[in-house]
């Protein structure tokens, strides 16, 4: 599957969670190749992903998630939820 949009992000989580976070990365490392993606969709687009992985209790992917969040707020809220759904530290993941 080839990710060009927000649909077929949503598409890759369902099916390549790993490529749709790939994408993502690769959106956030290049703004200037993605104009229409702003902060506010990237930082969305990261709690859908972060979703999945809890979801998955994929513990090491949700971290990666939360390390390359930029929002404080949704930062710090992510982290709680990670230590709450894993029952660890942020530290021991």
């Amino acid at each position: 599957m080839v990710i060009t949009d927000t649909a077929s992000f949503r598409a890759a989580l369902e099916t390549d969670p790993d490529q749709a976070e790939g994408w993502l990365a690769t959106v956030q490392a290049n703004p200037g190749k993605f104009p229409q993606y702003d902060d506010r969709w990237l930082d969305h687009r990261q709690r859908e992903l972060f979703q999945v992985r809890c979801k998955a209790k994929d513990w090491p992917a949700a971290k990666r998630i939360v390390e390359a969040t930029k929002d404080p707020h949704s930062k710090e809220g992510r982290t709680k939820r990670l230590e709450e759904l894993s029952s660890k530290l942020y530290e021991e993941l």
